[in-house]
């Protein structure tokens, strides 16, 4: 093999490699997902606004429009540089003021920060005070969405770089106890609110961030989009999925097939199979199903080759689907 050849499968493969790596894996929310677009609300402070040029929405929208083919999207920024959790609560209101759909909450660095700088030496106890506000008001800003009919995705705070940096170092110790304040609540509203664990994707790696070790830098941001991205079709699927029955694969199929269904809530599904003219050939499956995504393999050895009708029955509705088996 000539040094052109090598040096153009190599090309091709890393091309290849880099391509599939910036593409997002689509959930099965994405294939039953029933209405006509996808709105985002992102609230919070730099990290939100971006820095540098650098953000994670565009990235985001690119993800949905990737997976949730001929839906609208949108994803709206409405970050603040600098500001606290007490400073966003006040402009919250008007953040989400006719919104629909999602809000995505990242905010609580500043408090951190702002602690951790403060020239007064606090008492632990003031510490645990002052934290607790924060946790308070990340609490008040997921009442006001849910009010608002909003789906709240609180996003955990990202470590910054502590290296050879005592203040930064006490702030990060501050941001786990925030983040932990954080996980209460989702816990707390469970199945209202979604977490999306920002900190856990970026960890301690810095070579995610700017040259400030505060904010992330292009690859920084994309990983994030897919956390957002993410806990936002957990949410979908928990919450909005309609029911739903995928097309059998293989099709045409021999031997066998798999059929795919989903359920918004538990409940009994049966699937009956019927030849072109109409008649019951088969029952594919009669079960107690919990809500999310199932599959089921049904053999066809018995079954002439032809085009047949299979039919999910649940909960008064009727969702049918074509297949073809061959010999």
């Amino acid at each position: 093999m000539s040094y052109c050849k090598v040096f153009l499968l190599f090309f091709l493969l890393f091309f290849t490699s880099t391509a599939l790596a910036q593409t997002p894996s689509c959930s099965v929310a994405s294939k039953f997902y029933s209405k006509d677009s996808i709105n985002v609300t992102t609230f919070g402070a730099s990290t939100v606004a971006g820095v540098n040029g650098f953000s994670f929405q565009p990235y985001l929208k690119k993800n949905f429009e990737y997976c949730y083919v001929g839906k609208v999207v949108t994803v709206t920024n409405n970050g603040v540089p600098g500001e606290t959790t007490a400073q966003g609560l006040l402009r919250f209101p008007a953040a989400i003021a006719g919104r629909t759909g999602f809000v995505c909450i990242l905010i609580g660095l500043n408090d951190a920060l702002n602690l951790a700088l403060s020239p007064i030496k606090y008492t632990p106890a003031q510490i645990n005070k002052t934290l607790a506000i924060t946790q308070g008001n990340m609490e008040k800003m997921i009442e006001m969405s849910l009010n608002a009919n909003l789906v709240p995705i609180i996003g955990t705070l990202q470590f910054i770089n502590d290296k050879n940096n005592k203040t930064y170092a006490v702030a990060n110790n501050y941001i786990k106890t925030i983040n932990a304040g954080y996980v209460r609540l989702v816990k707390k509203y469970q199945g209202k609110v979604y977490l999306a664990d920002i900190n856990a994707a970026l960890g301690y790696d810095f070579k995610l961030y700017q040259a400030d070790g505060l904010h992330p830098n292009d690859k920084g941001d994309r990983i994030i989009s897919y956390v957002w991205f993410d806990s936002i079709n957990d949410a979908i699927e928990n919450k909005l999925l309609l029911i739903g029955l995928d097309q059998n694969f293989p099709n045409p199929a021999v031997g066998s097939t798999t059929i795919g269904f989903s359920l918004s809530q538990s409940a009994n599904v049966l699937i009956q199979l019927y030849n072109i003219n109409g008649v019951p050939v088969g029952t594919i499956t009669n079960e107690f199903y919990n809500s999310g995504y199932h599959k089921v393999v049904f053999p066809l050895t018995n079954l002439k080759p032809g085009i047949y009708i299979y039919v999910m029955r649940i909960a008064g509705r009727e969702l049918a689907k074509k297949m073809i088996v061959i010999g």
